[in-house]
């Protein structure tokens, strides 16, 4: 008998948590979400302001996802090690940080920096948000929390498409950034309200796991991001060198594809030492946890690549204004969003 009234009584006290911390989360993962977005919308008005072409767009959003996603397990390694709550707080000021150097970037160099930055900060900041998920929910309302946070990439792209999109029509891109940096200092004054997520002792980082994956990450992207300009196979006059006429991609394509399998042969070694590896290898055990992966893979990359292709073109070929190019896309963002969810 007393053991079901303290378990009504537990459930009573997990059914009152409060939903602020929820809402902290996901100002911080909108906060990220909204600047990959509005970069796409302001193709416009920043190649108008900075005098720059609209490939230099897409250039800063590979420089952001380069950096997020070559740092993403080292970022995860360093939520555990300083614990995720402080790493949160500084992540999310940090990416506050670049958007202000975005809303005052007074040419391309100092966008692409600023995107590196917020890169970075992003690469530690996106682990922890689970983690702090998990510290401050328990049961049916983790759950709930959980799903909410899957959302907010699409949630992300509508705010950006709206508020970006108005805001670059009527007064100016650097409006959409710079509301993204007083968001940072809203989050992290809110922070303070998150459950604190003891550290763990005796975290080892594999550095040289960190520069394998960084390296090959790294090489993949600027090699797939320079195809059109440099060649896929022979290379062009753009290509800032060539081996025997062939053009550097297969080159930046072939040494990545070598890191990448040295990384998963150094991640093997560390186990057999009795090691932790950057990467949990169990994620790839089964076959069916490889096809999961790669299923994500390809579905993030869908969900990206369509719309800015698409207003690369409008952009190009002058078919519509800006300020009516993000409008077109809003029922193929809603589309294509659930993909990455």
């Amino acid at each position: 008998m007393t053991s079901q009234a303290t378990a009504t009584q537990g459930s009573k006290t997990q059914a009152t948590v409060s939903w602020l911390p929820l809402i902290v989360i996901m100002m911080a993962q909108l906060q990220m979400g909204f600047n990959v977005n509005a970069l796409p919308v302001s193709i416009g008005p920043i190649v108008d302001d900075l005098n720059a072409p609209a490939t230099a767009i897409g250039t800063a959003i590979v420089v952001y996802s380069l950096f997020v996603a070559a740092f993403v397990m080292l970022g995860a390694k360093i939520g555990k090690l300083l614990g995720a709550r402080l790493v949160f707080q500084v992540g999310a000021l940090a990416h506050g940080i670049a958007m202000g150097m975005m809303a005052v970037s007074t040419d391309v160099n100092t966008m692409n920096t600023a995107q590196a930055i917020a890169g970075i900060a992003a690469a530690a900041l996106v682990p922890t948000l689970v983690v702090l998920i998990a510290s401050n929910y328990q049961g049916r309302q983790q759950e709930q929390a959980l799903g909410v946070l899957a959302s907010a990439s699409a949630i992300a792209s509508g705010l950006a498409f709206v508020i970006a999109g108005v805001l670059s029509t009527f007064l100016s891109w650097r409006y959409s950034f710079g509301l993204l940096f007083f968001v940072s200092i809203a989050v992290l004054i809110l922070s303070f309200r998150l459950k604190p997520v003891a550290r763990t002792p005796g975290i080892n980082i594999d550095f040289v796991g960190v520069v394998l994956s960084a390296g090959a990450i790294a090489l993949f992207l600027f090699g797939f991001n320079n195809i059109n300009s440099w060649g896929l196979t022979l290379a062009k006059a753009a290509a800032p060198f060539n081996i025997l006429g062939f053009s550097p991609v297969l080159l930046l394509v072939t040494v990545g594809i070598v890191l990448g399998q040295s990384f998963f042969a150094w991640s093997q070694r560390r186990v057999a030492d009795k090691k932790t590896p950057l990467l949990a290898l169990e994620v790839l055990d089964s076959p069916a946890e490889r096809n999961a992966v790669f299923a994500f893979l390809v579905a993030g990359a869908s969900a990206q690549r369509y719309p800015f292709s698409s207003h690369c073109t409008f952009r190009l070929c002058r078919i519509a204004h800006h300020s009516l190019q993000q409008w077109r896309f809003c029922p193929i963002r809603s589309r294509l969003r659930p993909l990455r969810s």
